[in-house]
C-alpha cells in the first residue's frame, strides 16, 4: 500500500534503456511527501535494468532543502552503483537555489526532457 501512495509522486516510463521519473508534486517541502519521493527514487536504481535515470522537475515550483537532501542521498546511490543521473525540467527559482548551494555543480542539469535524454546518448556507458 506504501508502494501506491509513492506511485502517485512519481510518473515512471522508458524510453529505450533510460528510466525517466516525472515528479507529479508541484511542491516537495512536506516531510512525508519527500520520504516517499526519495525513497520511490532509490528503489528505481534497484531494478538492475535502471542504469540511466532522468528525473523531470518540469512540474515542480517549489523545493525545499529537506527534498535537496534527498536527491544528494541518491546521487549517492546513483555513483554507488554505477549508473547516470541526469535532472532536467528545473524551475528558475529552484534552479538558483542548486546555484547558491553549489548543487549545479554535482548534478548533470538539462532544460527539458529531450535534452537530458538526449544528453545520455553522448555520455559513455563506462
Amino acid at each position: 500500500m506504501e508502494n501506491k501512495t509513492t506511485q502517485q509522486r512519481i510518473d515512471v516510463k522508458k524510453v529505450a534503456d533510460i528510466t525517466i521519473a516525472v515528479c507529479k508534486d508541484m511542491k516537495l517541502n512536506d516531510d512525508l511527501v519527500i520520504q516517499e519521493w526519495g525513497e520511490h527514487l532509490l528503489a528505481l536504481l534497484d531494478d538492475k535494468a535502471c542504469h540511466k535515470l532522468l528525473i523531470n522537475f518540469e512540474r515542480v515550483l517549489f523545493m525545499s532543502s529537506s527534498a535537496l537532501r534527498a536527491l544528494i542521498t541518491l546521487n549517492k546511490k546513483v555513483k554507488d552503483c554505477g549508473a547516470k543521473l541526469f535532472l532536467c525540467g528545473i524551475d528558475d527559482n529552484i534552479m538558483e537555489a542548486f546555484r547558491i548551494t553549489r548543487l549545479d555543480t554535482i548534478f548533470q542539469i538539462k532544460k527539458g526532457e529531450d535534452d537530458g535524454v538526449r544528453s545520455f546518448t553522448t555520455v559513455s556507458d563506462k
